[in-house]
């Protein structure tokens, strides 16, 4: 990657000494996807086959299934709608290079998680799709607030219909409790992603793709759900045609969730409502517009974790129920997002795209953070000593996001080629107003053992505006598929950027500009045959930094390269996919947490910047391994080191183990689907700084399994019932990515869901 800022331009050569090597391990780890060709030959899928997929005729009378009749049916099948086909895979996706293709004509690793498969693990928001997602790793960093990480790195790009879409954490407006009752699937691409999702982190790349409005007939689907701790809920989806023939088309989806977690005190819940309009304003052209409103209410929520030592410098260890926050706290939010697309085609082979969207985010949270204080050594027979920080905000961003693309087949010597050429601008203005706390602090607490939160709500000083930043970005690409001979192809694919930050953000001034950023994307497929392919990739990425050091200068932009080889498998009918990845990221100037306070800044940490490489293979197995059947199957081991070899992020698992699979009871017990899954993780630990002794030690978690199972029952062709048992044996983890604050992950939970379609 070059990167030209105010004129100066830096390259770093790339290494691929261990890259090459790797390759000889790589016929080795295959052996796994080619002894799924053994199943590839079996299996046969009913709901689909290449690009079309069959619809159950409304009138058409129920076999006994496990799967309830589906009587929605689309004005226009799209390769890339999960929804109604019951499968764990999609035929093409485009969200790596653009361009509609196969996984196995992906020279990278992508996963997609379908609606069946959201259905089925009863993800109700992103971060449980996440936590349940090859490759992917979810840290709690408090009570309104997950990390998400992939190859030893964090996650930061996410986009929503492939437009990016700024995720603010720090303000924590719960985006990533985005509801998926408005989505049909999600598709996550792994390594560096700039070129079709600009700048971010080598790690991975999210695309949540919309439910649209394609149903052609009546359609509504009612659920009621409610788990162990008495958070409930219920949800509606109503599908219309508008007009007679069908060519305008509506859809209405409308949730409530809320009610207690395994949290003492602590409330959840969220207001959902999501419209939109598809219309065929011709032949070959299709608009939609659509808007949706989801509140989050988060009440008695923690900011940060628990304290992580005691007062006589030992390390902590709480119930999985303790609250440490305050009655009065809370981490409400709202997310607004109005969007519009026009999709025209000229003809068979060429098609223009233009979307775009305005978001509008907002929180309000009143805050307690209890931490300890190391200057105050008490025994711990007599009390515990621990001070509170207040915290009162006022936070708002705006977001506007725009991308035209134009795509198209061309001919040309004797074979048929794919293009795309396209244009986007994101655009995110960030304001927040603090209010000052009490100018004598607060009284700390003496006996946090039997803290119940019935602390009296602070009197809030004045309101002063603590950040005002406007970050742009803008960027022309292209890719092609160029198909040299049968089995051959190649993707090459450029992207030029330009991105600029300014204002300011307490009390720091940023004016951050770089030019031209130039992201080059290249990747080489050949087909073995009709159901296995080898490929090569090279991809890159560039990111500012927000991160400071203990000067409180911020940190330069990170640049990531990411080298990956891989083997990928496919059925006949795409029902079954499989992939081998073995991976290389470089990356500079990674922001490393010093374990310091920067002076004069608050409580936020001080960084400082390493380079790093991490290094790994990932083996994924998903879709239908038998006619009664279904699975996700995903591995991942990664080593994640600075140049001088000293190991980087180890706050992240570095070896990690999901597996999810469904089986039809059918023929033993009628329309029962029973299931389950596990998810393991080896460990992982940061180096804090006891508060007492002042020494740096380690602190973190043992390996981690959490076991599931499920089972669903069709109680009619239009009654389903689903019962959802996570963390089966109870296990007790820390589930946050440092231990500077100790989050717990959710005990043992069952969760119940009916649901009537008709």
């Amino acid at each position: 990657m070059f990167i030209i800022t105010k004129g100066t331009k830096r390259h770093k050569p790339s290494s691929l000494s261990w890259f090459i090597k790797q390759t000889m391990h790589l016929s080795a780890i295959a052996s796994l996807a080619v002894s799924s060709s053994i199943i590839h030959a079996e299996t046969t899928d009913r709901s689909a086959t290449g690009d079309s997929i069959a619809i159950n005729d409304a009138d058409k009378k129920a076999e006994p299934s496990t799967t309830l009749e589906t009587i929605v049916v689309t004005a226009d099948i799209d390769a890339q709608i999960t929804e109604n086909t019951d499968r764990y895979t999609i035929p093409t996706a485009s969200s790596a290079t653009g361009l509609a293709l196969s996984a196995k004509e992906t020279p990278q690793a992508t996963s997609v998680v379908t609606n069946q498969q959201i259905k089925d693990q009863n993800s109700t928001n992103l971060t449980e799709v996440l936590k349940r997602a090859p490759g992917i790793q979810v840290g709690s960093i408090d009570g309104a607030r997950s990390g998400f990480s992939a190859r030893g790195f964090g996650i930061t790009g996410f986009q929503i219909d492939g437009l990016n879409t700024d995720f603010v954490q720090q303000a924590a407006m719960g985006e990533y409790s985005a509801n998926t009752a408005m989505f049909d699937h999600v598709e996550i691409v792994r390594g560096a992603t700039g070129l079709m999702s600009g700048s971010g982190d080598p790690s991975a790349n999210v695309n949540l793709i919309r439910k649209r409005a394609d149903s052609t007939v009546p359609a509504t689907e009612l659920s009621a759900n409610v788990d162990r701790y008495g958070n409930y809920g219920v949800s509606i989806d109503r599908s219309q045609p508008l007009t007679k023939d069908g060519a305008v088309r509506g859809r209405v989806v409308a949730s409530y969730q809320d009610g207690d977690t395994f949290i003492d005190r602590q409330e959840l819940g969220q207001n959902l409502i999501y419209a939109t309009v598809d219309a065929d304003v011709s032949d070959n052209t299709t608009v939609s517009v659509g808007a949706s409103r989801q509140h989050n209410k988060s009440k008695s929520t923690m900011w940060g974790g628990l304290p992580s030592y005691l007062s006589d410098g030992s390390k902590a260890e709480w119930d999985t129920s303790k609250n440490g926050s305050a009655d009065w706290s809370n981490w409400d939010s709202d997310n607004v997002y109005y969007f519009a697309d026009i999709d025209h085609d000229f003809n068979e082979d060429w098609n223009l795209t233009t979307n775009a969207s305005y978001n509008e985010s907002d929180s309000s949270p009143k805050l307690l953070y209890i931490y300890a204080n190391g200057s105050q050594v008490i025994d711990p027979n007599v009390g515990l000593v621990y001070n509170l920080n207040p915290f009162h905000a006022d936070t708002e961003r705006k977001q506007i996001n725009v991308k035209t693309e134009l795509t198209g087949n061309f001919d040309a010597l004797g074979r048929t080629h794919q293009v795309i050429v396209g244009g986007s601008y994101n655009k995110s203005d960030l304001d927040t107003f603090t209010y000052t706390a009490p100018p004598d602090g607060l009284l700390p607490i003496s006996d946090f053992d039997n803290w119940d939160g019935s602390y009296a709500e602070p009197a809030w000083g004045a309101k002063t505006q603590s950040s005002d930043v406007t970050t742009k970005e803008k960027a022309i690409f292209a890719a092609t598929q160029l198909k040299l001979t049968d089995p051959l192809s190649v993707i090459l694919g450029s992207r030029v950027s330009e991105y600029e930050r300014s204002g300011f953000q307490y009390g720091t001034k940023m004016n951050t500009e770089s030019e031209h950023i130039w992201a080059p994307y290249a990747g080489i497929t050949y087909d073995i045959n009709n159901n296995h392919s080898i490929y090569s990739s090279y991809s890159t990425i560039f990111k500012p930094q927000s991160e400071r050091d203990i000067n409180g200068t911020y940190l330069d932009p990170v640049e990531g390269k990411n080298y990956e080889i891989g083997l990928k498998s496919e059925s006949d009918n795409g029902a079954l996919q499989s992939q081998v990845s073995i991976f290389r990221i470089e990356q500079n100037d990674l922001a490393q947490d010093s374990g310091q306070i920067i002076p004069g800044a608050g409580l936020e940490r001080a960084y400082f910047g390493v380079d790093a490489v991490s290094q790994g293979v990932e083996v994924e197995v998903t879709g239908q391994l038998s006619d009664k059947l279904k699975a996700a199957i995903g591995y991942t081991h990664f080593n994640a080191e600075g140049r001088d070899g000293k190991p980087v992020n180890t706050g992240y698992a570095d070896t990690t183990l999901n597996l999810f699979a469904t089986y039809d009871m059918n023929d033993i017990v009628p329309n029962l689907t029973v299931g389950g899954g596990i998810d393991w993780s080896n460990g992982y630990y940061g180096v804090v700084t006891n508060p007492v002794t002042g020494q740096s030690e380690k602190y973190g978690q043992d390996n981690v399994t959490l076991a599931s199972i499920m089972a669903k029952y069709a109680i009619n062709d239009n009654l389903e019932a689903q019962l959802n048992v996570n963390n089966l044996f109870n296990q007790k983890y820390l589930a946050g990515e440092n231990f500077f604050g100790l989050t717990y992950g959710e005990p043992l939970n069952v969760v119940g869901r009916v649901t009537y379609r008709f």
